[in-house]
């Protein structure tokens, strides 16, 4: 070996070696489906100069584009293809470093390839991991003055885009570098210095997205908003066999916890450095555990191994204990086998991967290329879609919002969209969230269409109609109500519709009855007077009591609507109070897979509180003309 290579670090020169074999980096044709579809809004959102908090929520920020590398439009394609390329060569690099601690430089550098090669790195947190590699090297041993200058310059430079990119993670990997620096004893400067020029560098790229300072609280306040309502609402049934979905709980909960063991018997060179070890390790292990087991199915829970497995990593093998935190890595990385999703691809074909490389190394030169696959993407799209060209036109030169998630048809369709806040409307499960994408379908400066898909027809990911067998007439209530009295029927086919905005129609509520019943007992709708729709408020179903604790560790347990007696629905228990449409009178709504209305004679909720209340309501609607 030279002189020249001696005097690069083994982690550098190694690091991308195992980058360039495993490559997984690449650009993407758009597509129709519910992910790709929040990717085209978060893209069309940026490139519209939309502001988040107040025009567009969702658990992504105004960078959350950088996360996707789907060719929306060529510019922001190749940013975002850039960041991720940047990371992954970051954590290989990480990879590597934390490997060679324990192994040999040739068996660390093939075991950072099977790792690479195994993992679905487009899914797991990356960026979250390079800031556990970086906290480790940094209290693991002494570091110069000049060390730590880089590393507060570098740290901030590096949590800044996050902040703004993942809203669930992001801010965590700012706390975590933080947490660093102190254990470090880095000194009171070095610490201000780095969150000075943290707080400075996400204001300029929150201004360098179009963002204006007055969002800034309405942007905090929803993204709180929407991360605390994941777990009681976003729960689906398992493609995991239920045994296996238990023990991989009580896996991951163990696994969390010797973890937080390790870090504390990998020791750093003093009890600041352990104790600052021991907070990072606690911290990034319980946010992978809870991106695991609230939406608990073969994907999730293979990336939260996935994401355990580097940590373990990351931590274990710099310490005294470095056999047994290496068999504890392996060990983890084995529990993920038998979940791991059977479409899920590897990497291990190294001449493959570098050929993809080489290729994407290409498109990001060369924007006719980048034009192609937006074209592609537009024609693959539009033959998924099949939208009629009726449709389109009843859709015309008028702004639109699309429901319930599929945003790309506004992108495919080259349409003028402009979306309720909550573009995707399972997401809008609180009731603030419902109240504020209500607000904006009764504003009369809001979308003059909406354009709605029936998932079954159109692009049929799920068993059901909606996301977790939910009602698309209650996801989410308010909203409902709001676009059945401010929009009337255009024009529609079996896959989709398309309303147009008529004022508001309706009339104020009458109350008619309440009635309370035990969980599980059914009680009778009123009937509708002429020209009137019937719904209900239903209190006991929320979250509330020693379940908010559940909620927080695991997930709020199920609840389900039984309507008529037959017909059960995912019941969100933040929005049952906000209004559940149950039955109309005749031609207020038209009969078919748009109606918003389950025309319920019975309904009995399961799950909640012992005792439900029912305050049922009319509304009076005009008839669309």
């Amino acid at each position: 070996m030279g002189a020249a290579a001696k005097r690069v670090p083994v982690p550098l020169w190694g690091g991308l070696i195992v980058a360039l074999l495993g490559w997984q980096i690449g650009f993407q044709t758009p597509g129709a489906g519910l992910d790709p579809s929040w990717n085209a809004g978060l893209a069309m959102a940026v490139y519209q100069g939309l502001h988040f908090g107040s025009e567009v929520v969702f658990t992504y920020g105004p960078l959350g584009f950088l996360n996707s590398r789907i060719v929306f439009f060529g510019d922001l394609a190749v940013l975002s293809f850039v960041y991720a390329s940047a990371l992954y060569l970051l954590f290989c690099v990480g990879l590597v470093w934390a490997l060679r601690r324990a192994l040999p430089i040739v068996l660390a550098l093939v075991v950072a390839f099977v790792a690479v090669a195994w993992l679905p790195m487009p899914l797991i947190e990356v960026g979250l991991l390079v800031a556990v590699f970086a906290c480790f090297w940094l209290l693991e041993a002494e570091r110069s003055e000049r060390d730590l200058w880089i590393f507060v310059a570098a740290a901030a430079t590096f949590a800044a885009p996050a902040a703004l990119i993942k809203l669930s993670t992001g801010p965590l990997v700012a706390v975590i570098l933080l947490i660093a620096l102190i254990g470090a004893r880095a000194g009171g400067r070095r610490v201000a210095a780095y969150v000075g020029l943290f707080l400075l560098e996400v204001l300029v790229l929150w201004l360098a997205t179009g963002q204006s300072l007055g969002d800034v609280p309405a942007f905090i306040g929803h993204t709180i908003e929407i991360s605390g309502g994941y777990s009681s609402a976003m729960l689906r049934s398992t493609d995991v066999a239920p045994w296996k979905v238990t023990l991989a709980v009580i896996a991951a909960i163990g696994s969390g916890l010797a973890l937080v063991v390790a870090a504390w018997l990998w020791g750093g060179r003093d009890r600041a450095t352990r104790w600052a070890g021991v907070a990072i390790a606690a911290l990034v292990s319980f946010v992978v555990y809870k991106e695991g087991v609230v939406r608990v199915d073969a994907g999730h829970l293979t990336v939260l191994f996935g994401n355990a497995a580097v940590v373990w990593v990351a931590v274990g093998l710099g310490g005294r204990h470095r056999t047994l935190m290496l068999a504890g890595a392996a060990l983890v990385f084995a529990i993920s086998l038998p979940v791991r999703p059977a479409g899920l691809t590897t990497n291990f074909d190294p001449l493959t991967n570098v050929k993809d490389a080489v290729e994407n190394a290409r498109t990001l030169v060369d924007s006719g290329r980048r034009d192609q696959l937006i074209e592609g993407g537009h024609a693959a799209m539009q033959a998924q879609y099949g939208l009629a060209p009726e449709g389109v036109a009843a859709v015309g030169d008028h702004t639109v919002a699309v429901e319930p998630w599929e945003i790309g048809a506004a992108w495919a369709y080259e349409l003028r969209w402009d979306p309720l806040p909550v573009f995707q409307n399972y997401n809008a499960y609180t009731s603030g969230l419902d109240r504020l994408n209500a607000a904006a379908a009764e504003d009369p400066e809001g979308p003059e269409r909406v354009l709605r898909h029936n998932p079954l027809m159109v692009q049929p990911e799920f068993p059901t109609a909606d996301v977790d067998n939910r009602f698309g007439g209650w996801d989410p209530p308010e909203q409902a109500r709001a676009v059945l009295c401010n929009f009337a029927p255009l024009w529609e086919d079996e896959r989709w519709q398309v309303l147009g905005r008529v004022g508001n129609r309706c009339g104020g509520e009458r109350e008619i009855e309440t009635v309370s019943a035990g969980a599980g007992e059914a009680v009778d709708v009123p009937t509708p007077g002429p020209g009137e729709v019937v719904f209900v408020r239903i209190v006991g179903a929320g979250v509330s009591g020693l379940e908010k604790v559940q909620t927080f560790l695991l997930h709020a347990a199920s609840r389900h609507a039984v309507v008529n007696g037959d017909t059960r629905y995912r019941l969100v228990p933040e929005t049952a109070g906000d209004g559940l449409l149950l039955r109309a009178a005749p031609g207020i709504v038209q009969p078919g897979p748009f109606d918003p209305v389950p025309e319920a004679r019975t309904i009995a909720v399961e799950g909640g509180a012992d005792r439900i209340t029912y305050d049922f309501y009319a509304l009076r609607v005009a008839m669309p003309r």
